[in-house]
Protein backbone atom coordinates (compact mmCIF):
# COMPACT_ATOMS: atom_id res chain seq x y z
CA UNK A 1 0.00 0.00 0.00
CA UNK A 2 3.01 2.35 0.14
CA UNK A 3 2.43 4.93 -2.57
CA UNK A 4 5.19 7.04 -4.12
CA UNK A 5 4.57 10.11 -6.23
CA UNK A 6 7.17 11.43 -8.66
CA UNK A 7 9.90 12.61 -8.42
CA UNK A 8 10.83 9.39 -6.65
CA UNK A 9 13.28 10.58 -4.02
CA UNK A 10 11.17 13.41 -2.68
CA UNK A 11 8.07 11.25 -2.72
CA UNK A 12 9.96 8.73 -0.62
CA UNK A 13 11.01 11.49 1.77
CA UNK A 14 7.44 12.73 2.07
CA UNK A 15 5.68 9.39 2.40
CA UNK A 16 8.02 7.20 4.44
CA UNK A 17 8.81 7.69 8.06
CA UNK A 18 10.14 4.39 9.39
CA UNK A 19 13.91 3.89 9.12
CA UNK A 20 14.19 6.16 6.08
CA UNK A 21 17.70 6.70 4.77
CA UNK A 22 19.91 9.29 6.43
CA UNK A 23 22.68 9.17 3.82
CA UNK A 24 23.84 12.26 1.97
CA UNK A 25 26.18 15.22 2.43
CA UNK A 26 25.78 17.68 5.24
CA UNK A 27 23.79 20.66 4.01
CA UNK A 28 22.44 24.00 5.16
CA UNK A 29 20.84 23.01 8.44
CA UNK A 30 20.03 26.06 10.50
CA UNK A 31 21.33 26.39 14.01
CA UNK A 32 18.76 25.08 16.50
CA UNK A 33 17.22 27.38 19.06
CA UNK A 34 16.95 26.35 22.70
CA UNK A 35 13.42 25.66 23.89
CA UNK A 36 12.00 24.15 27.04
CA UNK A 37 10.25 20.98 25.96
CA UNK A 38 9.39 17.62 27.39
CA UNK A 39 12.10 15.89 25.38
CA UNK A 40 11.27 12.26 26.10
CA UNK A 41 7.75 10.84 25.72
CA UNK A 42 6.70 8.90 28.82
CA UNK A 43 4.94 6.04 27.04
CA UNK A 44 5.50 5.98 23.28
CA UNK A 45 2.72 4.21 21.44
CA UNK A 46 3.56 0.88 19.84
CA UNK A 47 0.40 0.63 17.70
CA UNK A 48 -0.88 3.19 15.21
CA UNK A 49 -3.81 5.45 15.93
CA UNK A 50 -6.80 4.43 13.85
CA UNK A 51 -10.09 6.34 13.64
CA UNK A 52 -11.15 4.85 10.28
CA UNK A 53 -13.18 1.78 9.24
CA UNK A 54 -9.95 0.21 7.95
CA UNK A 55 -8.73 -2.60 10.27
CA UNK A 56 -5.94 -1.45 12.58
CA UNK A 57 -3.80 -4.39 11.49
CA UNK A 58 -3.93 -3.13 7.90
CA UNK A 59 -2.97 0.38 9.03
CA UNK A 60 -0.03 -1.04 10.99
CA UNK A 61 1.14 -3.12 8.03
CA UNK A 62 1.04 -0.04 5.81
CA UNK A 63 2.83 2.48 8.01
CA UNK A 64 5.11 0.16 9.99
CA UNK A 65 5.69 -2.85 7.71
CA UNK A 66 9.02 -3.73 9.35
CA UNK A 67 7.48 -3.69 12.84
CA UNK A 68 10.00 -1.14 14.04
CA UNK A 69 9.90 -0.49 17.80
CA UNK A 70 8.44 2.81 19.01
CA UNK A 71 10.88 5.67 19.21
CA UNK A 72 11.48 6.43 22.90
CA UNK A 73 14.34 8.92 22.76
CA UNK A 74 14.49 12.71 23.08
CA UNK A 75 12.74 14.94 20.58
CA UNK A 76 12.90 18.45 19.21
CA UNK A 77 10.96 20.74 16.87
CA UNK A 78 11.43 21.62 13.22
CA UNK A 79 9.94 24.99 12.32
CA UNK A 80 10.35 27.33 9.41
CA UNK A 81 9.04 29.04 6.31
CA UNK A 82 8.55 27.95 2.73
CA UNK A 83 8.93 30.59 -0.01
CA UNK A 84 8.29 30.67 -3.73
CA UNK A 85 10.54 32.42 -6.24
CA UNK A 86 9.99 33.41 -9.84
CA UNK A 87 6.96 35.05 -11.45
CA UNK A 88 3.76 35.55 -9.43
CA UNK A 89 0.97 33.00 -9.39
CA UNK A 90 -1.13 33.12 -12.57
CA UNK A 91 -4.92 32.99 -12.53
CA UNK A 92 -6.46 29.57 -12.00
CA UNK A 93 -8.39 29.00 -15.20
CA UNK A 94 -11.62 27.09 -15.65
CA UNK A 95 -13.44 28.34 -12.57
CA UNK A 96 -16.31 30.79 -12.21
CA UNK A 97 -17.56 32.35 -9.00
CA UNK A 98 -20.91 33.75 -10.06
CA UNK A 99 -22.69 31.93 -7.24
CA UNK A 100 -20.24 33.08 -4.56
CA UNK A 101 -17.67 35.73 -5.46
CA UNK A 102 -16.00 35.52 -2.05
CA UNK A 103 -14.50 32.17 -3.08
CA UNK A 104 -12.21 33.89 -5.60
CA UNK A 105 -10.03 35.06 -2.72
CA UNK A 106 -9.09 31.44 -2.02
CA UNK A 107 -9.14 29.93 -5.52
CA UNK A 108 -8.53 32.81 -7.93
CA UNK A 109 -4.80 32.11 -8.33
CA UNK A 110 -2.95 28.92 -9.16
CA UNK A 111 -1.28 29.00 -5.73
CA UNK A 112 -1.54 31.23 -2.67
CA UNK A 113 1.41 33.47 -1.85
CA UNK A 114 2.15 36.37 0.48
CA UNK A 115 3.82 39.76 0.00
CA UNK A 116 7.25 39.76 -1.63
CA UNK A 117 10.48 40.12 0.34
CA UNK A 118 13.20 42.50 -0.94
CA UNK A 119 14.77 39.60 -2.86
CA UNK A 120 11.46 38.82 -4.59
CA UNK A 121 10.58 35.63 -2.74
CA UNK A 122 7.05 35.30 -1.34
CA UNK A 123 5.71 33.15 1.52
CA UNK A 124 4.05 30.07 0.02
CA UNK A 125 0.84 28.66 1.48
CA UNK A 126 -0.42 25.07 1.13
CA UNK A 127 3.01 23.45 0.72
CA UNK A 128 3.56 19.92 2.07
CA UNK A 129 6.43 19.57 4.56
CA UNK A 130 7.62 16.26 6.02
CA UNK A 131 10.55 15.26 8.25
CA UNK A 132 12.13 11.85 7.65
CA UNK A 133 15.43 10.05 8.16
CA UNK A 134 14.87 8.78 11.70
CA UNK A 135 14.69 5.21 12.97
CA UNK A 136 11.84 3.73 14.96
CA UNK A 137 8.08 4.07 14.88
CA UNK A 138 6.41 7.38 15.76
CA UNK A 139 2.65 7.14 16.24
CA UNK A 140 0.15 9.80 15.31
CA UNK A 141 -1.52 11.45 18.33
CA UNK A 142 -4.28 13.55 16.79
CA UNK A 143 -7.46 11.77 15.75
CA UNK A 144 -8.42 14.21 13.00
CA UNK A 145 -7.26 16.90 10.64
CA UNK A 146 -9.85 19.69 10.62
CA UNK A 147 -11.07 21.89 7.79
CA UNK A 148 -13.65 24.67 7.90
CA UNK A 149 -15.92 25.99 5.17
CA UNK A 150 -16.02 29.80 5.23
CA UNK A 151 -17.10 32.19 2.44
CA UNK A 152 -17.79 29.28 0.06
CA UNK A 153 -14.24 27.99 0.40
CA UNK A 154 -12.33 25.39 2.34
CA UNK A 155 -10.05 27.02 4.91
CA UNK A 156 -6.94 25.49 3.30
CA UNK A 157 -6.06 24.14 -0.11
CA UNK A 158 -3.77 21.39 1.19
CA UNK A 159 -4.26 18.92 4.02
CA UNK A 160 -1.48 16.61 5.21
CA UNK A 161 -2.48 13.71 7.41
CA UNK A 162 -1.39 10.29 8.65
CA UNK A 163 -3.04 7.09 7.52
CA UNK A 164 -5.49 6.21 10.32
CA UNK A 165 -6.64 9.78 10.91
CA UNK A 166 -9.96 11.14 9.70
CA UNK A 167 -10.82 14.50 8.15
CA UNK A 168 -13.46 16.63 9.90
CA UNK A 169 -15.10 19.38 7.83
CA UNK A 170 -17.20 21.99 9.65
CA UNK A 171 -19.54 24.34 7.80
CA UNK A 172 -19.19 27.85 9.27
CA UNK A 173 -21.05 29.58 6.47
CA UNK A 174 -24.48 31.16 6.94
CA UNK A 175 -27.46 29.71 5.11
CA UNK A 176 -25.44 27.51 2.74
CA UNK A 177 -25.12 23.74 2.47
CA UNK A 178 -22.19 21.78 1.05
CA UNK A 179 -21.41 18.17 0.23
CA UNK A 180 -17.71 17.57 0.85
CA UNK A 181 -16.39 14.27 -0.48
CA UNK A 182 -13.19 12.56 -1.56
CA UNK A 183 -13.24 12.71 -5.34
CA UNK A 184 -11.16 9.57 -5.91
CA UNK A 185 -12.54 7.30 -3.18
CA UNK A 186 -16.07 5.88 -3.45
CA UNK A 187 -18.40 6.45 -0.50
CA UNK A 188 -21.70 4.71 0.31
CA UNK A 189 -23.47 8.02 0.98
CA UNK A 190 -22.96 11.76 0.70
CA UNK A 191 -22.98 13.55 4.05
CA UNK A 192 -24.18 17.15 3.87
CA UNK A 193 -22.43 19.90 5.82
CA UNK A 194 -25.20 22.16 7.07
CA UNK A 195 -24.52 25.46 8.91
CA UNK A 196 -23.72 24.90 12.57
CA UNK A 197 -24.12 21.13 12.36
CA UNK A 198 -21.66 18.43 13.34
CA UNK A 199 -18.59 18.05 11.17
CA UNK A 200 -18.67 15.81 8.11
CA UNK A 201 -16.10 13.04 8.53
CA UNK A 202 -14.04 11.59 5.68
CA UNK A 203 -11.79 8.53 5.94
CA UNK A 204 -8.99 8.08 3.38
CA UNK A 205 -8.37 4.35 3.18
CA UNK A 206 -4.75 4.26 2.03
CA UNK A 207 -1.64 6.36 1.63
CA UNK A 208 -1.37 8.59 -1.40
CA UNK A 209 -2.92 11.73 -2.81
CA UNK A 210 -6.62 12.50 -2.69
CA UNK A 211 -8.79 15.52 -3.40
CA UNK A 212 -11.76 16.94 -1.51
CA UNK A 213 -14.45 18.46 -3.70
CA UNK A 214 -18.01 19.68 -3.12
CA UNK A 215 -20.79 17.54 -4.59
CA UNK A 216 -23.50 20.09 -3.79
CA UNK A 217 -22.72 22.28 -6.79
CA UNK A 218 -19.78 24.47 -5.74
CA UNK A 219 -17.41 23.16 -8.39
CA UNK A 220 -14.64 25.62 -7.49
CA UNK A 221 -14.19 24.14 -3.99
CA UNK A 222 -11.29 21.71 -3.71
CA UNK A 223 -8.41 20.77 -1.43
CA UNK A 224 -5.51 18.40 -2.06
CA UNK A 225 -5.05 15.70 0.58
CA UNK A 226 -1.73 13.94 1.16
CA UNK A 227 -2.03 10.83 3.32
CA UNK A 228 1.40 9.86 4.67
CA UNK A 229 2.76 6.95 6.65
CA UNK A 230 4.02 8.97 9.62
CA UNK A 231 2.94 12.00 11.68
CA UNK A 232 5.94 14.32 11.22
CA UNK A 233 4.37 16.57 8.63
CA UNK A 234 2.60 19.88 8.15
CA UNK A 235 1.05 22.15 5.54
CA UNK A 236 2.19 25.76 5.41
CA UNK A 237 -0.23 28.54 6.36
CA UNK A 238 -0.80 31.90 4.65
CA UNK A 239 2.56 33.13 5.98
CA UNK A 240 4.37 30.10 4.58
CA UNK A 241 4.97 28.96 8.15
CA UNK A 242 5.07 25.39 9.44
CA UNK A 243 5.92 23.73 12.76
CA UNK A 244 6.47 20.02 13.38
CA UNK A 245 6.83 18.84 16.99
CA UNK A 246 7.94 15.53 18.49
CA UNK A 247 10.75 14.99 15.99
CA UNK A 248 13.38 12.37 16.94
CA UNK A 249 16.85 13.84 17.35
CA UNK A 250 19.55 13.36 14.73
CA UNK A 251 20.61 14.48 11.27
CA UNK A 252 17.34 14.18 9.36
CA UNK A 253 15.70 15.34 6.13
CA UNK A 254 13.03 17.94 5.43
CA UNK A 255 11.11 17.34 2.18
CA UNK A 256 8.91 20.06 0.65
CA UNK A 257 6.53 19.99 -2.30
CA UNK A 258 3.52 21.92 -3.58
CA UNK A 259 0.60 20.54 -5.62
CA UNK A 260 0.92 23.28 -8.26
CA UNK A 261 4.70 23.69 -8.54
CA UNK A 262 7.44 21.70 -10.22
CA UNK A 263 10.69 21.39 -8.28
CA UNK A 264 10.45 19.62 -4.92
CA UNK A 265 13.20 20.21 -2.39
CA UNK A 266 14.94 18.09 0.25
CA UNK A 267 17.12 19.73 2.88
CA UNK A 268 19.19 18.40 5.76
CA UNK A 269 18.31 19.43 9.30
CA UNK A 270 20.05 18.70 12.61
CA UNK A 271 17.40 18.09 15.28
CA UNK A 272 18.62 18.35 18.87
CA UNK A 273 16.89 17.57 22.13
CA UNK A 274 14.51 20.24 23.46
CA UNK A 275 15.41 22.72 20.72
CA UNK A 276 13.80 24.29 17.66
CA UNK A 277 15.68 23.76 14.41
CA UNK A 278 14.69 26.47 11.94
CA UNK A 279 14.52 25.84 8.21
CA UNK A 280 13.90 28.02 5.16
CA UNK A 281 13.09 26.40 1.83
CA UNK A 282 12.38 28.09 -1.50
CA UNK A 283 10.46 26.37 -4.29
CA UNK A 284 10.89 27.78 -7.79
CA UNK A 285 7.98 28.80 -9.99
CA UNK A 286 8.78 28.44 -13.66
CA UNK A 287 5.86 29.66 -15.75
CA UNK A 288 7.10 27.63 -18.73
CA UNK A 289 7.44 24.34 -16.83
CA UNK A 290 4.69 21.77 -17.28
CA UNK A 291 2.19 21.79 -14.44
CA UNK A 292 2.50 18.81 -12.07
CA UNK A 293 -0.19 16.15 -12.54
CA UNK A 294 -3.45 16.90 -10.82
CA UNK A 295 -5.31 14.19 -8.97
CA UNK A 296 -7.46 13.72 -12.07
CA UNK A 297 -4.35 13.03 -14.17
CA UNK A 298 -2.41 10.95 -11.64
CA UNK A 299 -4.40 8.17 -9.96
CA UNK A 300 -3.46 7.22 -6.41
CA UNK A 301 -2.99 3.55 -7.20
CA UNK A 302 0.21 2.65 -9.11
Amino acid sequence: MRIFLTPAFVSYALLCGISCTKDGPAADSHKPTSLALDATPATPASVPLNTTPVPTAAIADAINPDHAPPYAGPTGVVEGTVYVSGPPAPPLMGKTYDKCRDAARMYGKTFREGPALPDGRRPLADAVVAVTGYSGFVAEKREAEKLDIVDCAYSARTIVMTLGQRIEIKNKSVGLMFGPALENQPAPALMMATPGSDAVKLYPAQMGRFRIIDKAGSDWMEADVYVLGHPLHAATDERGHFRIEGVPVGKLKVGVRHPFLVGDKVQDVDVQSSTVATVEVTLPHDKDAPRPPTIRDAPVLP
